[in-house]
């Protein structure tokens, strides 16, 4: 079952709200004010990649110039090569 986050328009709260892919109601109410207004917001993300090969376990950044007066900067995640 998925779990969604939702944000009451009326007091900003963010709540997890576990949701059943069945056709069952369920009644979605703010815990803190009982406000029935609430819209899906994006939830974070976090991830853990093991490695044994010694490489830097974090992300790493490269910035480089890629323009007059502009830089561009790459990410590159442990795990992914170039």
């Amino acid at each position: 079952m998925p779990i969604y986050e939702f944000r009451c328009v009326a007091c900003g709260n963010i709540q997890e709200i576990i949701v059943s892919s069945g056709s069952e109601s369920l009644e979605m109410k703010c815990g803190s004010c009982q406000g029935e207004v609430l819209e899906r917001v994006l939830s974070t993300v976090s991830y853990s990649m093991g490695s044994s090969s010694g490489e830097a376990c974090g992300p790493t950044a490269t910035t480089k110039t890629c323009g007059p007066d502009k830089s561009c900067t790459s990410i590159t995640l442990p795990g992914h090569s170039r």
